[in-house]
């Protein structure tokens, strides 16, 4: 090779080498940085909601395959009066007939009184937020598990979130519907246990046992053998479930409790028809959580 044709090829690399450089250091700075997603601000105006962790089970196939449990949801707010809604709840489908009709409005009336209080607030409610919480909603979360459903019964637990404007945070709360499905009609406690036993000191030295074992320390207040104590129950496979909102046992801090009984140790205090139903229809119960 001529020495004129190396210069030349050494020109040339040198030049291309440059452009390449050139073409490197001249890229956008923060292309990288630009490709990243955004973090959304976040309002800490008003306190963070506590939603269940657990997946529910919202659908099930019951009443001899017949029937199954579809899910409904209801989502509205308003900018101007200050709420924000968030409901699913479960209705029956699959049946025409009168008594699963009348059940689905029940449940639908159940839940839908639970998010009325803030849809109608007053001037003087309107005035103070617009002065003291400006980007604050009043606010309800609603969701539901079902934790039993065959051909004798339906068990679904409900659990709410609700916040109202200047709170320091969310209240979580629970219900829940126990239906007979044979003689059609809701559940109430006392119509699984035997009149004559003492089934609500039973139930409230069971529960105090098991949550004395937390470390916290329990109000025993709240777990006395009152109805009242125990309004929020499912059966489930393993036994009664027992559903202590947030605030109610232990400090807030703990959140909600729950203590399953198990049936061996309630057999003694149901009534006949129960041990039977519930020895019958154990096996074909949906898993609770």
């Amino acid at each position: 090779m001529t020495f004129n044709a190396i210069k030349l090829a050494t020109i040339l690399l040198t030049l291309t080498v440059g452009v390449a450089a050139a073409l490197f250091l001249d890229r956008p700075k923060d292309s990288v940085k630009t490709a990243q997603p955004r973090l959304a601000e976040t309002n800490i105006t008003k306190p963070a909601v506590a939603v269940p962790t657990a997946s529910p089970n919202h659908e099930a196939v019951f009443g001899e395959g017949k029937l199954r449990i579809v899910l409904k949801h209801v989502e509205r707010k308003s900018e101007r009066l200050r709420y924000a809604i968030n409901v699913t709840y479960p209705q029956i489908a699959g049946s025409d007939n009168l008594y699963i009709l009348r059940l689905n409005q029940y449940i639908q009336r159940l839940v839908t009184d639970q998010y009325q209080w803030p849809l109608h607030p007053s001037k003087a409610d309107l005035k103070y937020y617009r002065e003291k919480w400006s980007d604050v909603f009043n606010s309800v979360d609603i969701d539901y598990d079902i934790r039993a459903a065959n051909d004798s019964l339906l068990s679904i637990y409900f659990e709410g979130y609700s916040y109202g404007i200047g709170a320091a945070h969310s209240v979580q709360y629970s219900f829940s519907l126990n239906y007979d499905l044979t003689v059609r009609k809701e559940l109430k406690l006392p119509d699984l246990f035997d009149h004559r036993s003492k089934y609500l000191e039973f139930i409230s030295h069971y529960c105090i046992t098991e949550l004395s074992k937390k470390p916290e320390g329990l109000s025993e207040d709240a777990i006395k053998p009152k109805a009242d104590n125990f309004a929020s129950w499912n059966i489930t496979r393993e036994g009664i479930s027992f559903n202590f909102d947030a605030c109610k046992v232990f400090g807030c801090a703990s959140g909600k409790q729950v203590v399953v009984i198990p049936f061996n140790a309630l057999r003694p205090l149901l009534n006949r028809r129960w041990q039977n139903v519930l020895q019958r229809t154990m096996a074909t119960m949906v898993d609770d959580i």
